[in-house]
């Protein structure tokens, strides 16, 4: 029986040697199709007997196998409509090599498998726009959304408004978390019905789907200091709304209510800050952020092999891919979350921490180093000793304090005073050339 991981690698290596030795088969695209099968495009030189089209099914039969299709379409010669289609396969495709690439058609996750986005607007310099700050963790249960709180509860103490969006639709908490207050009502709705409502209005009253949070502790800008856009009100038809958003890559002429959302926030919120608390794992939502939505990723991770397997997938999506089509990567930091108490479980649980995200931010996100010690555009293996590195761990031990609050009245004061959370929280501002207030 041969599994489709084998019929992809050895489909792309048959067709490679073929192209090598064949210089008429001028280039291809290896198409994975949504059903799981494999279809090519080739382009001939002129001349090249078509007969090349029978050598390349007999060769994808026997590579594939059940995965193959039996498709081979000649680009040259095509009607140019056709020809449309198939350059915008090559041009969409993953190189293997000059002359060969891998393109993918899928369901779902189409954020996860395309190219690098950008922000909504560009990385901001002295918050003269708001950053956008992604709280992510592979696994859940971390202390992601306490730490996206606690930040929030500083900065609006420091005198900055903060929008918190929850992104976490298949499991919302922040808009609980961030609540108005006992007694007082949340939104009445949030991002679900954003994204499902947005497309058919020209325009919709954002007061309708965020709240505001109390900070409780003397911010001043008290009231209105936190502004909380939730997932959406968990009742009866949060489940039928979530089934039918679309977290799928739009059009090219147009623009995905989820970037809409944030441009709202920042035209008419004001903010100084948008926190995005981000879905654990690989879902939709966590795609579309991780494509390149937000200047600054908070990357939660623990000691498990589990945990560094999933960051591994995000650290190739934020490093190595931006590396390999010229682009900067995608600035994050790494916090060690659920340190251990103990003095010396503590410190041989950072040191172990510590020297795997060095292994695999090497190999995953920093470049090579360049041979003009001039050029700065990337994160750089030269960088690697630099305490400000993005794999240089915070840590942030488990705290038992937080173990059962249900709203951030009653966790304020931790939030505000953790040690540990201030230096998260200084780490981050840092990244905005941010001054704290005295």
């Amino acid at each position: 029986m041969k599994h489709w991981d084998e019929a992809r690698l050895d489909s792309t290596q048959r067709l490679r040697e073929l192209i090598d030795r064949e210089r008429g088969l001028e280039r291809a695209v290896l198409v994975d199709d949504i059903f799981g099968k494999i279809r090519i495009v080739a382009w001939l030189a002129p001349g090249c007997p078509t007969e090349i089209r029978g050598r390349i099914r007999e060769l994808m039969a026997e590579a594939a196998g059940p995965f193959w299709s039996c498709d081979v379409w000649i680009a040259s010669g095509s009607s140019e409509t056709d020809q449309a289609v198939y350059a915008a396969a090559w041009d969409e495709g993953v190189e293997v090599t000059d002359r060969l690439r891998r393109a993918d058609r899928h369901r779902t996750r189409g954020f996860w498998l395309g190219g690098p986005i950008e922000p909504p607007w560009l990385s901001p310099e002295q918050l003269e726009l708001p950053p956008i700050v992604a709280f992510y963790s592979f696994k859940g249960g971390v202390g992601r959304t306490t730490a996206l709180a606690s930040f929030a509860v500083q900065r609006a103490w420091n005198g900055d408004r903060v929008v918190v969006v929850d992104l976490d639709l298949e499991a919302p908490g922040a808009g609980v978390l961030l609540s108005p207050g006992e007694g007082l009502p949340g939104a009445r709705w949030g991002v679900v019905d954003y994204l499902l409502e947005r497309p058919l209005f020209e325009e919709v009253d954002l007061r309708d789907y965020y709240h505001a949070c109390p900070c409780y502790i003397g911010s001043p800008v008290q009231g209105e200091a936190i502004l909380v856009v939730p997932a959406g009100r968990l009742d009866e038809n949060y489940l039928t709304k979530l089934a039918r958003i679309d977290l799928e890559p739009p059009p090219p002429d147009e623009i995905h209510p989820l970037r809409r959302l944030l441009e709202q926030v920042k035209d008419e919120l004001d903010p100084r800050w948008i926190l995005l608390d981000c879905r654990a794992g690989l879902s939709e939502a966590a795609g579309f952020v991780l494509s390149g939505l937000a200047h600054l990723y908070v990357l939660f991770g623990a000691p498990s092999e589990q945990s560094w397997q999933g960051l591994e997938v995000v650290l190739e999506r934020l490093g190595a891919e931006h590396i390999r089509r010229q682009q900067p990567q995608a600035e994050c930091l790494l916090v060690q979350a659920m340190v251990p108490a103990h003095l010396d479980t503590a410190a041989s649980a950072k040191s172990q921490f510590e020297t795997e995200a060095r292994d695999r931010f090497t190999k995953l996100y920093y470049a090579a180093d360049p041979e003009d010690p001039e050029e700065d555009r990337f994160w750089y293996v030269r960088d690697i000793d630099s305490q400000d590195a993005p794999h240089v761990p915070i840590p942030v031990p488990y705290k038992e304090a937080l173990a059962f609050i249900g709203s951030l009245e009653q966790a304020a004061g931790i939030l505000w005073n953790d040690e540990d959370f201030k230096f998260l929280a200084s780490r981050i501002a840092s990244r905005f050339l941010v001054e704290e207030q005295q």
